[in-house]
């Protein structure tokens, strides 16, 4: 009976120990298996931050050095936030493990997100900035009351004087001049960054996607005849890479823009133009793995009143404007090169004139003022899928965001040849002549005249 009852409380504690093994046992193999909410991170992924204890020294296009043992191991994937040595941040994975002049040696090749994360849901929206401290990081859950919260007027990037000159996060005023031709102006541009991704046991859903609102203004001179093109970068930032945590991975955006005046003159004669327009421009694009599908984005709402003109003589086109070029990219490898294009055009055959029913001019031009989009999507290093591959996505010239065709009159060709009585053609630049003002005393005297009497007239002392 003693021997039975030994027996059962010995099987007892052996089916006790077993299920504190096996608990224990899951625990520890799930233990490196981070989760957050819905997202659930591999269990071989390694996160170097610039807070983890050992920092590679170099990183190299196929493998990070180490000065101590990083104790990984082939087949672990790397996941690199900004530190040092990886500014840009990387996700690359384990081929073997070197020691070499004692310097660990691991050898990488590229690792793809869905290679990181078992499943994620990651929606972010960062304002950005010329300091990273100062974008704005959203989730989907907090947007709408980050929205309603956040001004521009709290967070725009200042000069030296305190102030860009715009009521945007950038911008700059202008005054170029490269003979016969002269812009001047201001440009002013915020730029909102929104990254999407769902990622679910091996497939991913990505899209990257850049949201603008921009407020230029441009006046256009050209003194001469001249057929030339011109541009001139006005202002060029290299952004500071923008870094959020996901279940504990350092996810990176990097970030370039430049803004461009550009002229192109085709004309003989001279003319003037200026124009002003607010826009609301939205690029992107958005990826599938099951589909292997890349859909485009590509909206743009303005306001404008228009592009007003003055000339003495235009036989040709005109053109000038402001470009705007930004490159977005998950860990300096893959993402969005946008670019955005907004020019005033002047074309046709004009001048001034004298005769009283044309208002000042004759001739017929046609004025628009018109966008161009240009859009990429870039894959210098494969980070989101790797079958996804470079592609242009949209290069378009959209309809004007303001066009007018003006004609002096019906017969505008026959303006275009009127002549005053005398025979001679009379243009106001003759006249401004005759109108010259002579005074030996600076006393002026009104004098009537009759009516019929066409003409400008100017009477002195002498008179």
């Amino acid at each position: 009976m003693r021997k039975w009852l030994k027996r059962i409380i010995l099987i007892c504690l052996l089916l006790v120990l077993v299920a504190s093994i096996s608990i224990v046992g899951y625990k520890k193999l799930h233990s490196n298996n981070k989760q957050e909410g819905d997202t659930i991170v591999k269990e071989n992924v390694k996160v170097i931050t610039s807070e983890t204890e050992k920092q590679p020294i170099s990183v190299e296009e196929d493998s990070v050095v180490f000065d101590s043992n990083p104790k990984y191991k082939a087949g672990d994937v790397i996941v690199s936030g900004i530190t040092d040595a990886s500014p840009n941040g990387f996700v690359r994975k384990v081929i073997k493990v070197e020691k070499r002049k004692g310097r660990y040696i691991v050898k990488t090749e590229h690792a793809v997100l869905t290679e990181v994360f078992e499943k994620a849901d990651i929606y972010k929206k960062i304002l950005l900035t010329e300091d990273e401290n100062k974008s704005v990081n959203y989730t989907r859950d907090n947007l709408p009351a980050v929205l309603n919260e956040v001004s521009l007027d709290n967070i725009l990037c200042k000069d030296d004087d305190g102030d860009n000159g715009t009521d945007y996060v950038f911008g700059q005023t202008f005054e170029e001049k490269k003979e016969p031709l002269s812009l001047s102006g201001e440009v002013g541009i915020s730029m909102w960054i929104e990254v999407e991704m769902h990622i679910d046991h091996g497939e991913i859903e990505c899209g990257i996607t850049a949201r603008t609102e921009e407020g230029i203004k441009v006046v256009l001179g050209c003194s001469e005849s001249c057929e030339k093109e011109w541009e001139k970068v006005l202002l060029g930032k290299q952004l500071p890479s923008f870094q959020f945590v996901v279940a504990g991975i350092p996810i990176v955006i990097t970030n370039e823009f430049k803004i461009s005046l550009e002229a192109e003159m085709n004309l003989d004669g001279d003319i003037g133009t200026i124009y002003e327009l607010t826009s609301e421009t939205t690029q992107g694009f958005k990826y599938s793995s099951k589909t292997g599908k890349v859909k485009e984005i590509n909206e743009i709402n303005h306001d404008s009143d228009g592009l007003e003109w003055n000339t003495i003589s235009i036989s040709g086109d005109a053109s000038g404007g402001i470009g705007v070029h930004l490159v977005s990219k998950l860990y300096g490898g893959t993402g969005l090169d946008m670019s955005m294009g907004i020019t005033g055009e002047a074309e046709g055959e004009a001048k001034a004139c004298a005769k009283e029913e044309l208002n000042g001019y004759a001739g017929s031009l046609d004025l628009s003022i018109n966008p161009e989009i240009k859009g990429e999507l870039v894959v210098g290093v494969p980070v989101i899928d790797k079958n996804l591959s470079k592609q242009a996505l949209f290069q378009v010239k959209l309809s004007p965001l303001w066009s007018k065709h003006w004609e002096s009159s019906a017969n505008w060709q026959e303006d275009l040849q009127w002549r005053g009585a005398d025979g001679v053609e009379n243009e106001v630049e003759n006249e401004v002549e005759e109108q010259v003002e002579f005074s030996y005393s600076n006393e002026y005297f009104d004098v009537q005249v009759p009516e019929s009497w066409d003409g400008y007239w100017n009477v002195t002392e002498e008179d």
